[in-house]
């Protein structure tokens, strides 16, 4: 099994959308395209302020309980009505452990242990999203199961059995990693 970083969700690597910035977030002056760093870059010729569109930091959880891994039937737009691995945005003032924690929580009503980073990929959906997600795998610590947030339902499936349809390859692959023990995967900090 190949150890996969880097997915298009798209047939072709089609190019990313440019810059929707129009207006200085700063000072509100129309911004103006610049090369910086030999990439063109929506800057404000009156603060200097700079836009560098950069990717949306996220994780995802592999949570295993036995012989089971818990997924969820997705809300959002993105995969919707499709089955993933509980995931989510990790926020400004958040460190990725403590927001795999929250969005358990928000998802799922678990309270979950972080046992090990599994992978860390990249996921591009052209025209302008890219995610740099951090795979985690974790274990069920207490609470009662109940889908929330994004997912509209949750169930276990055995990691050696079918899985239902899944929206994310990046998933697939997390969990073919994980059935096979691909690599060796990075402890984690205990959380205070």
């Amino acid at each position: 099994m190949k150890n996969r970083q880097i997915y298009w969700h798209t047939d072709e690597h089609e190019i990313m959308k440019e810059d929707c910035f129009i207006y200085c977030p700063i000072c509100g002056k129309l911004l103006v395209q610049k090369i910086i760093d030999n990439h063109l870059r929506h800057t404000c010729s009156d603060c200097g302020f700079i836009h560098f569109k950069n990717p949306a930091p996220t994780i995802s959880l592999l949570i295993i309980n036995t012989d089971l891994v818990l997924l969820g039937k997705r809300l959002g737009h993105s995969g919707k009505d499709i089955w993933a691995t509980p995931s989510g945005y990790i926020e400004f003032d958040e460190d990725f452990l403590t927001t795999a924690v929250r969005e358990a929580a928000e998802e799922t009503n678990l309270q979950i242990g972080i046992s090990s980073i599994l992978n860390i990929t990249d996921s591009f959906f052209p025209p302008d999203q890219h995610f740099l997600n951090i795979y985690l795998l974790a274990h069920v610590k207490g609470g009662q199961l109940r889908a929330g947030d994004d997912m509209i339902e949750l169930r276990w499936f055995p990691l050696n059995g079918l899985l239902p349809e899944m929206a994310f390859q990046e998933d697939i692959d997390m969990i073919e990693r994980y059935r096979h023990k691909v690599g060796q995967f990075l402890p984690v900090e205990a959380i205070e």
